[in-house]
C-alpha cells in the first residue's frame, strides 16, 4: 500500500512539473507601497508636499476626513511631465482616477488614499496639494437671558 501511495504522489508531482504547475518553494513577497500619513498642522486645513518619482513608480499618501467635508487634491510636476493622481477611500470607493486634480465632497468618515504615479519615462519632481475644509456643524449658542429686575 505504501508503494502505491508513493507512486501516486510521485506521478502527481511529475505531472505538475511537466505542465508547468510546480509549487513555489516559498510564498511570494508582499508588495510594499511607501505611504506617508498627512497630518494637518494645528489651525491649518491645507498641506503642500514635495516628492520625486522615478519612471513607472508611485507614491501613496493617506489622510483622515469626515463624511460631508469638502476637499481638493492636486498634483503638478516641476518639469512639465504628466503625473496621474488617484483618490480613494479605505473602503475602496474611488473619487477619481488618473486625473491631476480632484475637488468634491468626501462620502464617508474614514482614511482616504492619494496615489501619485509617474507613467512617463523621465524622473519627475512634483508638488502635491491637499485641502480639507473643516466641517461646519451648527453649534448651540445660548442666548443671553434678560435679567429680571424688580423695582
Amino acid at each position: 500500500m505504501k508503494d502505491v501511495v508513493k507512486n501516486v504522489l510521485t506521478a502527481g508531482v511529475l505531472a505538475m512539473s511537466i505542465l508547468g504547475m510546480a509549487l513555489p518553494a516559498k510564498p511570494a513577497a508582499a508588495i510594499v507601497i511607501p505611504t506617508h500619513r498627512i497630518q494637518f498642522p494645528v489651525g491649518s486645513d491645507t498641506e503642500s508636499l514635495r516628492g520625486y518619482l522615478q519612471p513607472g513608480s508611485l507614491y501613496s499618501y493617506v489622510f483622515n476626513a469626515h463624511a460631508g467635508q469638502q476637499g481638493s487634491v492636486s498634483v503638478s510636476s516641476l518639469n512639465g511631465q504628466r503625473l496621474n493622481l488617484s483618490v480613494f477611500g479605505v473602503d475602496g470607493t474611488r473619487l477619481n482616477t488618473n486625473n491631476q486634480t480632484w475637488i468634491g465632497q468626501l462620502p464617508a468618515s474614514e482614511d482616504y488614499f492619494i496615489r501619485v504615479t509617474n507613467p512617463s519615462g523621465v524622473p519627475t519632481p512634483y508638488t502635491l496639494s491637499l485641502t480639507i475644509f473643516p466641517s461646519h456643524t451648527p453649534h448651540y449658542v445660548p442666548r443671553p437671558r434678560t435679567p429680571f429686575v424688580n423695582f
